[in-house]
C-alpha cells in the first residue's frame, strides 16, 4: 500500500519528494520499483504510516511531534487515532478502500486509489487546514476522500471488508480438501483468503465491530438453513433478487 501510493503521488506530482523508512531490503526492492529516493528526510510535510495497524500504533508512540502531517493507511482507526490524539500529534487517521490479496513493493501499482473511496478520520488534534491540503492531493491520484468518525469508520469496514476476509477465509479451509475440483466461482470467492495473517492479525484485534457483523450474519445463515429445511423457496428467492439488484447496481 504504502509504495503504491509512492507510485501514484510520483506519477501524478512529478516534482515530489518521495523517501522510504524500512529494513534496507525493503527499500531497496521499493527503489528498484522506482516508489521511492534514496536516504530520508525527517522534515517531510507529510509522514505516511504503511504499516500493520500494530506496528502504526508502535511507530506512534515514537514519533517525535514536528510540523509534518501525519496520516496512516490502517484498516481500523478508533486505536489509532486514539493513541495519536493521546500524544497530541498532528494527525490524521486515513484508510483507502482499495488493495489486493498480494503484498511487498513489487504488488505495487500506482493506479491502486483510481476511483476508491479514501476515508479520512480528523481528530482533536488534527490540523485545521490538514483535510484542505490532502484533498486535491488524493484527488490527484483519482482517490475520492471521504471524511468519517474513526468509530462510525470502523463499523462500516467490519461490514463491508473485515467480514468478507473472514467469509472468503473461512471458505477456503472449509473446502481446502477438494479445491482442486471447483470451478471459477470458488475461485472468485475465495481470492481473499491469500492474504496474508500478518496484515490481518492487528486488524483483527482492533476491529471491535467484527464479532457484531459476524453474529449479524450468523443468524441470516441460520435463517437460510431454516428456509431450506422447510422447502421455503420463496424466502430462498427474495434473498437471491435482494442481492441481484445490490450488484447490478455496480
Amino acid at each position: 500500500m504504502g509504495c503504491s501510493l509512492a507510485l501514484a503521488l510520483r506519477k501524478q506530482l512529478p516534482g515530489i519528494h518521495v523517501f522510504g523508512v524500512d529494513s534496507p531490503e525493503i527499500l531497496a526492492r521499493a527503489r528498484n520499483v522506482g516508489a521511492i529516493e534514496a536516504g530520508s528526510d525527517p522534515s517531510a510535510d507529510l509522514i505516511v504510516l504503511a504499516t500493520p495497524v500494530g506496528a502504526i500504533l508502535a511507530q506512534l508512540d515514537d514519533l517525535p511531534i514536528g510540523p509534518g502531517l501525519i496520516l496512516d493507511l490502517g484498516s481500523t482507526k478508533v486505536a489509532i487515532c486514539r493513541r495519536a490524539e493521546g500524544r497530541r500529534l498532528p494527525f490524521i487517521g486515513g484508510h483507502p478502500m482499495t488493495g489486493s490479496e498480494r503484498s511487498g513493493p513489487e504488488a505495487a501499482s500506482a493506479d491502486l486509489f483510481r476511483d476508491k473511496p479514501f476515508f479520512l478520520c480528523p481528530v482533536s488534534t488534527t490540523p485545521a487546514d490538514a483535510i484542505a491540503r490532502l484533498t486535491p492531493v488524493l484527488g490527484s491520484i483519482g482517490a475520492h476522500p471521504l471524511v468519517i468518525d474513526p468509530r462510525q469508520h470502523d463499523s462500516l469496514v467490519a461490514q463491508l471488508s473485515h467480514l468478507p476476509q473472514i467469509l472468503s477465509t473461512l471458505l477456503a479451509d472449509q473446502t481446502a480438501a477438494n479445491k482442486d475440483l471447483a470451478g471459477p466461482g470458488w475461485k472468485s470467492v475465495t481470492r481473499l483468503a491469500a492474504s496474508p495473517f500478518h496484515v490481518w492479525r492487528d486488524i483483527l484485534q482492533t476491529s471491535g465491530s467484527l464479532p457484531e457483523e459476524l453474529r449479524s450474519y450468523v443468524a441470516r445463515l441460520s435463517a437460510v438453513i431454516d428456509a431450506l429445511d422447510a422447502g421455503n423457496m420463496k424466502e430462498l428467492e427474495s434473498i437471491f433478487e435482494r442481492a441481484n439488484r445490490s450488484v447490478a447496481g455496480n
